[in-house]
């Protein structure tokens, strides 16, 4: 089987659709300026991926490591053994008794997986794939369905914008507000994020979504959570992954168990990546303003037709809640060009800002910004390492 091109052309879920389709045996070979990611197939599943140029911290065992499965001196003595003999590093850690085979496979299989769904992320680059005898470490690593890569692939690039809104950088620590509630019998899973959304259209006047039952996954994430401790340690330690971490964090801040707390020096060479969002920001919001001020008159348009049998736009605008939905979408809106702003003026100033007001002398924002769509100002103050940003209480 022949297969290259572009991921312009062809993507990468429809790549592994095909090669796990057939069945085919091989590497495909991807590359977007200087990363280089090869993918081993063994009758189409994956059994390994690996990205050329990768930082030392995503080698196998500095994530054990991380990970807490691993003392650096384990690792240090063995990759010792591994230059002197050119044996696998798995092999040596197991018989040096650092770890046993089963910790070896769960961070390997993560590795994998984690490589592979970056590349859902990819909107260019060149693909190749070339059928071959592969040869890894069965030991260490189990093959893997492509089908399930690929559900798990979607589901991720269908849900991580709703999770960025609530967990802008990983960078980002949290505040605990309460504890978990005891263990129900039985732990339900709730996949859907934006399912406040319905409830913003009810007969309930509460402006808050209703909280989503808590998971194992979000009592291992919570687990995790301590004072100064980021996104991306906590990513580490829970040996979830990325997006499952972030998925149980952003439950946890919307079942207002966490607060979001913003690092407080993101690194400098971030001012100009920074400038340019906030500019950008600006720019959409119009955009969005202008969508949802589309959807006002749409609504509106509904609700007056309604009105002739239920008394009165009015009375049909707050019977569906149509005024405090739309203003919750454009708080969140505003809240996150806040939240950059905030991240802009630290950046350039070396402290978190005392106040809002400061945004505005500084020409980050304008004074009507520091309320948004409220009457009332966001309410913001400092705390040890960053800054808390919430809209005001109603």
């Amino acid at each position: 089987m022949s297969l290259r091109g572009t991921l312009g052309d062809f993507g990468i879920a429809d790549i592994l659709q095909l090669i796990g389709h057939q069945a085919k045996t091989g590497v495909l070979m991807l590359k977007d300026g200087d990363v280089h990611v090869d993918i081993s197939f063994v009758d189409g599943n994956v059994v390994k991926a690996q990205q050329s140029l990768r930082d030392k911290a995503d080698l196998l065992g500095n994530i054990m490591v991380r990970g807490r499965a691993l003392q650096q001196s384990q690792l240090d003595e063995a990759l010792e053994i591994q230059q002197r003999t050119q044996r696998r590093l798995g092999d040596i850690l197991v018989e040096s008794n650092a770890v046993d085979r089963s910790t070896i496979k769960e961070f390997a299989r993560l590795q994998t997986t984690e490589t592979i769904y970056r590349l859902f992320g990819w909107r260019a680059g060149t693909y190749e794939f070339v059928a071959e005898p592969v040869d890894y470490d069965e030991a260490s690593y189990a093959p893997i369905r492509s089908e399930n890569i690929l559900m798990e692939g979607f589901r991720m690039v269908d849900e991580w914008p709703a999770i960025r809104r609530l967990i802008p950088s990983m960078l980002c620590s949290f505040t605990v507000l309460k504890q978990l509630p005891s263990p129900s019998g039985s732990e339900h899973v709730d996949d859907d994020l934006l399912a406040g959304l319905d409830h913003a259209l009810s007969d309930d006047d509460a402006v808050r979504p209703p909280p989503r039952a808590i998971t194992t996954a979000d009592r291992r994430a919570f687990s995790f959570v301590a004072p100064g401790r980021t996104v991306a340690e906590m990513v580490d330690l829970s040996r979830m992954g990325e997006f499952e971490t972030c998925k149980s964090l952003a439950t946890l801040v919307t079942n207002e168990i966490l607060a979001v707390v913003a690092p407080l020096a993101p690194p400098k060479r971030a001012v100009d990546v920074w400038k340019a969002a906030l500019a950008g920001e600006r720019r959409s919001l119009g955009v969005r303003v202008g969508v949802g001020v589309a959807a006002a008159i749409l609504v509106g348009g509904l609700v007056r037709g309604a009105s002739l049998f239920d008394g009165g736009w009015l009375h049909g605008a707050h019977k569906l809640g149509i005024v405090s939905g739309l203003r919750d979408v454009q708080g969140q809106i505003q809240r996150q060009k806040l939240l950059k702003a905030l991240a802009v003026f630290q950046l350039e100033h070396g402290r978190a800002a005392h106040q809002l007001d400061e945004l505005v002398a500084a020409g980050l924002i304008t004074a009507q910004d520091v309320h948004g769509p409220y009457v009332d100002s966001f309410v913001y103050r400092e705390v040890d390492g960053g800054y808390l940003l919430a809209p005001p209480l109603r």
